[in-house]
């Protein structure tokens, strides 16, 4: 881990969101997928010029904790369009976010809750990333920061499925993108689930 002390001499008390990204190496998107999940505080001032103040001891705190468990952005969360390498056609990647109503995230819960009744009542991470169709190393580090509440018994994490539940109608598993196959089988189930549901 670097030592970030010295950021402390280069710059003031606050800096600029072109600061931060310019700091942290990182696009300026991903800088506001920071402060806008409160990986990093900001004040927002509302004005047009230098809205976000953020206290350089807060970066250096992100810093600190990216070196130790990667980036805190889950993947695709800062990019929504790829290209499809095998028809050439632009793609538009989904959340589940995208398909549900404000208000109504306890849904996800459910969903999970059914299609998962008879899985083991304790999980382990990779049961959790086949669940969930994110990769391995995003759950880890969803674990490792506390976003998932877990038992740890060295060296491995142990989640009762109630936590998962909790986890998923969480803002940051319902931005999460992947591009995983398993990732939209289970967002396509959600929207065959959602739409069997309606029309009971």
């Amino acid at each position: 881990m670097q030592n970030y002390q010295e950021l402390k001499t280069q710059y003031p008390k606050h800096i600029s969101l072109d600061q931060l990204y310019r700091i942290c190496k990182i696009a300026k998107r991903s800088a506001l997928y920071l402060i806008q999940h409160g990986e990093i505080p900001v004040i927002d001032t509302g004005k047009q010029t230098w809205r976000y103040k953020i206290a350089i001891n807060d970066v250096i705190t992100y810093l600190n904790r990216r070196d130790k468990w990667g980036s805190m952005i889950p993947p695709g969360a800062v990019s929504s369009r790829q290209k499809d390498r095998i028809n050439g056609k632009v793609s538009t990647r989904k959340s589940f976010s995208q398909m549900v109503t404000p208000g109504k995230e306890r849904e996800v819960a459910d969903y999970f809750k059914f299609i998962y009744a008879d899985c083991a009542d304790v999980l382990t991470t990779i049961d959790i990333a086949e669940m969930t169709g994110l990769n391995k190393s995003t759950i880890t580090k969803f674990l490792q920061a506390g976003y998932i509440k877990a038992l740890m018994v060295n060296p491995k994490y142990f989640v009762p499925k109630q936590y998962l539940l909790e986890f998923v109608v969480t803002r940051r598993f319902l931005e999460a993108k992947s591009n995983s196959e398993l990732f939209k089988k289970i967002l396509g189930g959600f929207e065959i689930w959602k739409t069997a549901k309606s029309s009971r």
